[in-house]
């Protein structure tokens, strides 16, 4: 069988909160005071969509400084390039992180330190 590690591949519209590792979110999350539900402790999972929704309102809520930003951006091309992504297409929601913030170009510049 081939390794598809080796092939190359492009990876379209991809939401990079969405891509976070779980245990760089607990990491930031613990380094900036931010409480996980209990479920969550031990991993991710959807139970639902609704489920969704809380899991990605804790991804918003432990990104906070621009080191953060900038590690979950340079963790994601680490693990585009382990799978063999020459190519992939990120978004990111930079203006709502920025209000969220008071800080409306750090999330951005940290992002683009990052990648």
């Amino acid at each position: 069988m081939r390794d598809l590690t080796r092939l190359p591949k492009v990876h379209l519209h991809v939401h990079l909160e969405s891509t976070v590792r779980w245990g760089t979110l607990r990491e930031i999350g613990k380094a900036n005071g931010i409480a996980f539900p209990e479920h969550l402790e031990i991993g991710h999972g959807f139970s639902g969509f609704a489920d969704f929704f809380v899991q990605n309102d804790l991804v918003r809520a432990c990104l906070v400084r621009p080191e953060d930003f900038r590690r979950i951006a340079y963790e994601y091309c680490e693990d585009e390039a382990a799978q063999g992504t020459r190519y992939t297409e990120v978004s990111f929601s930079a203006a709502a992180h920025g209000e969220r913030l008071g800080a409306l170009d750090m999330p951005l510049d940290a992002v683009i330190e990052g990648l």
